[in-house]
């Protein structure tokens, strides 16, 4: 069987951010959301989603990803706001997020899609900060509606994880990391 490791590229979150967003989850929790919550060390912003990957387009995914970030200067994001995809009154993905548009990240996101396309990688979705906390299989609920504090969450590097299986989850292995500048 040949290896084919599945990959995406986000922006790891720093201990700080990751422990306030895992108590945020906890309170959604708490306040009647019944979902797959996502593991602490699993927390992060998706930047770029590659899929199942051949193994010989690593090297050159990592080489794009390089490229991109010594293209940009380290910037912040602001996780201002609970919200969910589809939308508040039906979540399947619940997440923190931000408020407001972040030209910094659409320019990192623009940026490192660009360096992928090239490899044959295409992207339908645009690229929105946030990172998802639980994953709803139900229909029928309602976010609940918490105040949270701002959080800054100051981005200097870019990484390349690849998904693993761990039991009935996943698991995420960085395989490179990129200082952004």
């Amino acid at each position: 069987m040949t290896y084919r490791p599945k990959l995406f590229t986000g922006i790891e979150l720093d201990d700080q951010t990751r422990v306030v967003c895992a108590q945020i989850a906890s309170r959604l929790e708490a306040a009647g959301l019944r979902g797959r919550f996502e593991a602490p060390e699993k927390l992060h912003i998706t930047v770029a989603f590659l899929g199942w990957v051949n193994a010989e387009q690593v090297e050159p995914i990592r080489d794009g990803l390089r490229q991109a970030a010594g293209e940009l200067s380290p910037f912040a994001i602001a996780l201002d706001t609970i919200g969910a995809f589809p939308h508040e009154r039906n979540p399947h993905i619940v997440w923190i997020g931000s408020r407001e548009r972040n030209r910094a990240f659409e320019r990192l996101a623009g940026t490192l899609r660009s360096a992928y396309e090239p490899l044959g990688f295409t992207f339908q979705k645009e690229a929105i900060p946030h990172v998802t906390v639980a994953r709803i299989k139900t229909d029928k609920q309602h976010l609940p509606m918490l105040e949270i504090s701002p959080l800054q969450l100051n981005v200097r590097h870019i990484t390349l994880f690849e998904s693993m299986p761990a039991g009935r989850t996943t698991r995420y292995e960085i395989v490179h990391q990129a200082r952004l500048g």
